[in-house]
Order: C-alpha cells, then structure tokens, then sequence
C-alpha cells in the first residue's frame, strides 16, 4: 500500500508539472503570436519587411509578411511580383559572375530595387486600408475596389516584364560565354520592367 501511495504522488507530481509545461508553452506561443500580429498591424512596418524580405531572396519570410495583408485579390500577385524580383535580383548576381558588364546588371539591380519600392507602397497601402475598413472586401468603397483591381493588374505587367528580363539574362549570359555578344534583349525588357514600375507607381500615388 505504501509503495501504491508513493507511486500515486509521485504520478500526481508529474502530472502537475506536465500541465504547468504546457500552460507555460501555449502562454508563451500565444505572446509570440500577439507580438508579431502587433509588429505587422503598422503599416510602414509591414512594408519594411516585405522590402527587407525580398531583396534578400528569402521566399518563407516573404510569405510569412504578406500572410498578414487582408485576402484581396491583389494579395496573391504582391507576393508573385516580390518572388519575381528576388529571383531577378539573384539572376544579375549569376550574370555578372559570367561576365555580363557590370552596367547592365547594376541596372537591372536599381530597376528591382525601384521595384521593391513600390512593393513596399503597396503593402502599406493595404494595412492602411485594413485599418480603416476591416478585413471583408466588399466592405471597401467601390472606387477603392477598381483602383486596387488595377493595380493587381499593373503587378501582372512587373511579373510578364520581369520574366522576360529573366530569360533575356539567361541568353547573355550565354552570349557572353560565347562570342562575347551584347545584350540588346536585356535592354529592351529593362524598358519593359520601368515602364510597368511606373504604371504601379502612378497607383500607389492615387490618395484613397
């Protein structure tokens, strides 16, 4: 009897000190969770780490930020056009280890980053918008449906350019490995990507 008391308390002891473990991990995930819904309920912070995120390339984190953006149809291809120009970005990198000149692929480096800029616009303006009207679609002003609308449209412009832009640093790379050949392609899709950069900014500029 003594020996099923002892073991009792001794079950009795590891069962509290279980459920104190596991209080102590969902208190602390629950305070990890209120800290990071906190950090990205800002606006500019938001957008920080979107731009952060996309220039070094880490697909994950992208992720995780834009999972805080309100589920409007323009989410999906904000994130698109950031994995885009993080995979630019490290295809200057590979295209100038191969040769291409250094001009042309510090171009292509501040066309992303002008990019990446109006990214991070973008997001603000979601959070902003969230803050204001809630997480429902319908919920927006019919005029700030269309301009959004629009601007996922003017994402789908960056995303075509910036693919080609992509492919056409592949062929010089090539060319460059064999002739020493220019570049006239990446030129030409280099306009391409500005011009839709701008068409996004000229959006991101429309005050709501």
């Amino acid at each position: 009897m003594e020996l099923l008391f002892i073991g009792f308390v001794i079950f009795c002891v590891w069962a509290y000190v279980s459920e104190k473990k596991e209080e102590n991990r969902k208190r602390e995930v629950a305070e990890a969770e209120a800290a990071r819904v906190a950090r990205f309920g800002d606006p500019a912070q938001v957008g920080g780490e979107l731009a952060w995120m996309t220039r070094q390339g880490d697909p994950l984190r992208m992720r995780e930020v834009v999972a805080y953006l309100p589920a409007w149809p323009v989410r999906d291809p904000l994130l698109h056009t950031a994995e885009w120009l993080a995979e630019l970005t490290a295809n200057a990198g590979v295209a100038e280890a191969a040769g291409v000149h250094k001009d042309i692929t510090d171009r292509v480096r501040a066309t992303v980053e002008a990019a990446i800029v109006e990214l991070s616009a973008l997001a603000v303006k979601q959070v902003s918008l969230l803050r204001l009207f809630g997480p429902d679609w319908k919920a927006l002003d019919a005029e700030i449906r269309r301009r959004l609308e629009a601007q996922t449209g003017q994402l789908g412009l960056v995303c075509s350019a910036a693919s080609s832009l992509r492919d056409s640093l592949g062929v010089a790379v090539v060319e460059q490995r064999v002739n020493g050949g220019g570049v006239p392609a990446v030129e030409q899709d280099l306009h391409a990507l500005a011009d839709a950069i701008r068409q996004l900014s000229q959006g991101n500029d429309q005050r709501f």
